[in-house]
């Protein structure tokens, strides 16, 4: 196995690419099936997926049924499973660097903090999923140049060596990206 940088480097590449393919896929896809639908959307989360496999199934037709609803589970699925294992590693290592200080129930201090977090965001806006997909939007575009800029603050800085360091070119897209971001998200605000 090759666990060099240049091994970790050109997966994380790959599996980016992969994102950004699947990501504009489904942008796409969901624009011709939802764009010019009369469907009316549930804001029950049940409701909402039984409409969604049922526009494309409509669409597509009806083998398509099966194909969409393990997507749909299987998209849920992971991306749950990953939010458990990550958000939970980045915060106990996070504490750990902010604090100077190694816990030893950190990680489980997370996960279950998260758990718990979830289970009131069920418990209170699960009926409303509406409501739910516009916090979750909302908290993304206000969140995204924040993200952004402390990556670049960490890459830039001194806990990355030179040699791993971004360009000058890397640097100008960043910035150029930051700046995006950031009226990206006073834009949406602003059509709130």
């Amino acid at each position: 196995m090759d666990f060099s940088a240049k091994g970790s480097l050109f997966d994380f590449n790959i599996g980016y690419m992969g994102t950004i393919i699947l990501g504009i896929s489904f942008v796409l896809l969901g624009a011709l099936v939802m764009f010019n639908s009369d469907e009316a959307f549930s804001s029950s989360a049940t409701i909402f997926a039984a409409q969604l496999i049922e526009m494309y199934t409509s669409n597509f037709g009806n083998w398509a049924y099966v194909i969409i609803g393990v997507a749909a589970f299987t998209t849920m699925f992971s991306t749950t499973l990953t939010t458990l294992d990550a958000s939970p590693r980045s915060m106990d290592r996070t504490s750990e660097l902010l604090l100077n200080k190694t816990f030893k129930f950190g990680y489980l201090f997370w996960i279950i903090l998260l758990c718990l977090g979830t289970v009131y965001i069920f418990l209170f806006l699960g009926s409303e999923m509406g409501l739910l997909v516009k916090i979750a939007t909302i908290l993304s575009f206000i969140t995204a140049p924040f993200y952004a800029i402390i990556n670049y603050i960490l890459i830039s800085g001194r806990f990355t060596p030179r040699a791993w360091r971004p360009n000058k070119y890397l640097h100008i897209l960043s910035w150029l990206g930051i700046l995006f971001l950031l009226g990206f998200s006073l834009w949406y605000l602003t059509t709130l």
